[in-house]
């Protein structure tokens, strides 16, 4: 079978790391299989050297028009699309364009839109437009692969038809995350900190859903108690996004105690997860969840709103938190900074849960979907 898998959001993080890591394993498997790899000019190179010597001969890296919701993804992208040779086609991402009629499947992520919509697309023509092309990509799919059972039940909970091939394949967490950090990633992280003293960590992009404005108003409430600790925050501001700078400015929350790292190289991540003294992920909804079972892999305590597909993900091996109650999101996050023995019992916990979750069981799924949908 030849299959042809749409790489176009390989350096965003979220997606791209789903993308990236499913197709190193992919790489790595025995397979017979010849796989088309669509990518954006910039990535072309990097993608290559990411599938490795193992996977040269049965892959093929074909520069297709990287936009993502726009009309070129409509048309430019669709005649590109028309000219690969390919049994089915696998879009990682929804964008599918509406008019394309060859066999393929596609990952839902999440329905965030439907529940946060217009956050960085705003106005209702390019909602309607969203919802059009959403619907479009799972009733005209071959198969459908959701990344946890609950992204599975919010989407059976719209108004589309689910085709008969739905699975659940859960992501999975890269083995660098697993393994101790090195002594220079360490010394590199902690000179983009610019500080020694500890810190909580927020790892994830600043949308609506993230609940940020409450994890700054808790922390302002926690460092009352705790005034060397850091909350230290990865991603950056962006138009319809949440002004995180500015919220925190209110609360008199000044660099000395938020640090902004913006993009965080994935090579430095380990590191930056095993020094901080907890994760904190207190979204009002995820489709998955992976930056809290990276951390647990790399043995640091995860507080975690008790909402949906958290719990699922984490089992026992999070302190769960309220996300609309931010004195509760305070005190948990306390009693993981506090509590040696709670503390010492999530991060056993964290580390056995993550080794549930395998990138190489993803990709062994992922291809027995190819097949059944081929």
């Amino acid at each position: 079978m030849r299959i042809a898998i749409d790489a176009r959001a390989y350096s965003w993080a979220g997606v791209g790391r789903y993308t990236r890591n499913l197709l190193k394993q992919l790489a790595n498997l025995p397979s017979r299989h010849e796989f088309v790899v669509l990518a954006g000019e910039r990535d072309r190179e990097r993608l290559r050297e990411d599938i490795g010597g193992g996977g040269q001969d049965r892959f093929e890296v074909v520069t297709v028009d990287a936009s993502y919701y726009s009309w070129r993804e409509q048309t430019r992208l669709y005649r590109q699309l028309m000219r690969v040779e390919a049994d089915i086609f696998h879009f990682t991402h929804f964008n599918v364009p509406l008019f394309f009629n060859r066999p393929y499947v596609v990952t839902i992520h999440d329905v965030t839109r439907f529940i946060f919509p217009g956050q960085t697309q705003q106005g209702l023509f390019k909602q309607l437009a969203y919802e059009r092309v959403f619907k479009h990509a799972v009733e005209r799919a071959r198969g459908v692969i959701c990344v946890s059972e609950t992204t599975r039940e919010d989407l059976a909970g719209l108004p589309l038809r689910l085709p008969s091939i739905t699975r659940i394949i859960y992501e999975g967490v890269d083995g660098a995350f697993m393994a101790a950090a090195s002594e220079e990633a360490g010394r590199r992280v902690r000179n983009i900190l610019r500080t020694a003293d500890p810190y909580l960590l927020y790892v994830g992009v600043w949308m609506n859903h993230k609940n940020l404005p409450r994890l700054l108003r808790a922390f302002a409430r926690l460092r009352e108690r705790y005034p060397c600790l850091k909350l230290v925050l990865t991603g950056e501001p962006k138009a319809g996004y949440v002004d995180v700078p500015r919220m925190a400015r209110g609360l008199g929350l000044g660099r000395d105690s938020v640090v902004y790292l913006g993009f965080v190289p994935r090579r430095l991540l380990p590191a930056l997860y095993a020094g901080a003294s907890c994760l904190v992920l207190p979204s009002l909804y995820e489709g998955f969840g992976l930056p809290a079972l990276e951390a647990a892999s790399s043995g640091t305590p995860v507080v975690a709103s008790h909402v949906s597909s958290l719990p699922e993900i984490m089992g026992e091996a999070a302190e769960y938190v309220n996300p609309e109650y931010e004195i509760g999101m305070a005190a948990g996050m306390e009693r993981v900074l506090s509590d040696e023995v709670r503390r010492e019992q999530l991060i056993i916990a964290g580390r056995r849960r993550a080794r549930q979750f395998s990138w190489e069981k993803c990709a062994l799924e992922t291809l027995s979907v190819y097949a059944e949908a081929g």
